[in-house]
């Protein structure tokens, strides 16, 4: 018994790994392919494609984060091979009701929704990205039940493979921009239509899948199977919802930017095209977030499972442990991610982007990695607390602050005014967050003087970072593009060397803690030369 029991937990670690590498993967690539595409279609050609992918990023929410985990946690409840069936043919129909319902919605309401961007020339690119949603009710469903039943590889494989196609796509279509004569928005539209190729992709992949692993039987369904029709499509809103909407956060921060920037500008008097190429600029920040957020969830995702071992077997003090452990860690990477980026923004912004335009707007901007990333840890805990309800509800306070202010922000300060109610707009949420976490936790910081430590560790290598970057560039013969990414690679040590540095110095991290850190034969030579 126990063997098959070691067997399937080896089974379900292995799972998570592939999940892991799939995931981070698709991160990586997501950020990066954003700045060979700006720099082919400049400003007004990323705020077309940036205007309308968060319609899409929500696609994505559904189909690989959200729904297939609600689903595989329905399957798993389900020993049966045709029980499991019969649950996956339910999930589907609500979410065929629900997706299709989307497309047309985003597709005959594309013209209002284009109005209310403030741009109606935006209509073709939001019909294009509205057939993607076509495509979640597969994807979704059998995502989650290859998960349910422990193989990710279906998942891991599709989602590697919808994202290069998409970004094959993407980046032709954005070269043949520059040697056809199309518009903006034409490009836009060829731009965004890789949204639903990669859905038909990723759909082929999870087919073949199907059609080689899995024994579908085609019984009809039973009256008792029938009848958990309502039951499945109440626990999809009060379970599945949730948990979607919080994987989509920083994608509906972005759909809410989509609808108030371009307006404020224009509102406060600024032309067409720079209020396009302002607001292009401003989108530069969602390569950096992206990137700069991986750490962080990578932190949440694998607490997660021993969080609610812990709860499930009442260990109060080792879930409490292991509480304060995430988010130490989590303010001390992403701490060191967001300041790390402000010191060398100047240079990787011309080096990635051809100039330094939005510098200061951008520093405000990768705040934000910060505190999504302390989101992010907050609902993995609250998650092992079976608190389901609150993180939306922190969620949809902070949404409804950033739409009803964002604008007039705008309006008063220029995109300035955007990042600054992007970072107040966060931190609405995880306040509200907060009501459910044990204050004991967030207290253990100020022992021992812990977050006066952390503050001026992440002062100092800011700081120190940015003098000798500001020394480098004056002895640097030439301010190109190349020089600059040299600078931002120097730059990237410096600062790494000081906060690995001052982990060790400050005694931040506990022996448990230690583990998690790359390298670890470096950091442990480092931690024993300290010692002595």
């Amino acid at each position: 018994m126990s063997e098959g029991i070691g067997k399937q937990h080896n089974h379900m670690m292995q799972g998570a790994i592939i999940l892991s590498v799939a995931a981070f993967i698709t991160k990586v690539l997501s950020a990066v392919y954003k700045v060979p595409f700006q720099n082919l279609t400049g400003d007004e050609g990323f705020y077309v494609y940036q205007q309308v992918y968060p319609l899409y990023g929500i696609a994505v929410a559904f189909a690989l984060n959200g729904f297939p985990l609600f689903v595989s946690k329905l399957i798993a409840e389900e020993k049966a091979l045709e029980e499991q069936q019969a649950i996956t043919k339910l999930v589907s129909i609500w979410l065929a009701i629900g997706s299709i319902s989307l497309f047309l919605l985003f597709f005959f309401g594309a013209a209002w929704v284009a109005e209310h961007m403030g741009d109606p020339e935006l209509l073709p690119v939001i019909r294009s990205v509205s057939y993607v949603y076509l495509f979640v009710p597969f994807l979704s469903s059998i995502r989650g039940y290859f998960q349910g039943n422990l193989d990710m590889i279906p998942t891991g494989i599709s989602q590697v493979g919808e994202q290069v196609a998409r970004i094959g796509i993407l980046l032709a279509v954005a070269y043949l921009f520059t040697v056809r004569d199309w518009t903006v928005y034409q490009m836009g539209t060829y731009a965004i239509a890789s949204s639903w190729i990669a859905g038909f992709v990723g759909s082929a992949i999870l087919l073949w899948y199907t059609i080689k692993k899995v024994k579908w039987q085609p019984s009809k369904l039973s009256k008792s199977q029938k009848g958990q029709f309502w039951k499945i499509g109440k626990r999809l809103v009060v379970e599945g919802l949730p948990l979607t909407a919080m994987s989509s956060m920083m994608v509906l921060f972005q759909l809410m930017d989509s609808f108030t920037v371009y307006n404020g500008l224009v509102t406060a008097g600024v032309s067409d095209t720079l209020a396009m190429s302002l607001k292009g600029i401003y989108d530069r920040g969602q390569p950096f977030v992206q990137l700069g957020l991986v750490v962080g969830l990578g932190i949440s995702t694998s607490a997660l499972p021993l969080l609610r071992k812990y709860r499930q077997e009442k260990k109060s003090v080792e879930w409490e442990n292991t509480t304060f452990s995430v988010l130490n860690l989590t303010v001390l990477f992403s701490g060191a991610a967001s300041i790390g980026l402000i010191a060398v923004m100047p240079w990787i912004n011309q080096a990635l982007f051809s100039d330094r335009t939005g510098t200061a707007v951008l520093q405000v901007y990768v705040i934000s990695i910060f505190v999504a990333s302390l989101i992010s840890s907050t609902h993995a805990i609250l998650q092992s607390d079976t608190e389901k309800w609150l993180p939306a509800i922190a969620l949809f306070v902070g949404l409804i602050f950033k739409a009803t202010v964002n604008e007039r922000a705008v309006e008063y300060a220029g995109i300035m005014g955007s990042s600054y109610l992007t970072i107040l707009a966060l931190l609405l949420v995880l306040v509200v967050m907060n009501i459910q976490m044990p204050k004991t936790v967030w207290l253990r910081f100020i022992e021992n003087g812990r977050i006066i430590k952390i503050i001026a560790l992440l002062l100092i290598m800011g700081i120190f970072t940015y003098v000798c970057m500001i020394g480098l560039d004056g002895l640097m013969p030439t301010d190109s593009r190349m020089s600059s990414f040299l600078l931002t690679i120097v730059g990237t040590i410096i600062g790494g060397i000081i906060f690995i540095a001052g982990l060790i110095r400050f005694d931040l991290l506990s022996e448990q803690e230690w583990r998690y850190i790359p390298f670890k034969k470096v950091t442990d030579k480092l931690r024993k030369n300290d010692q002595e």
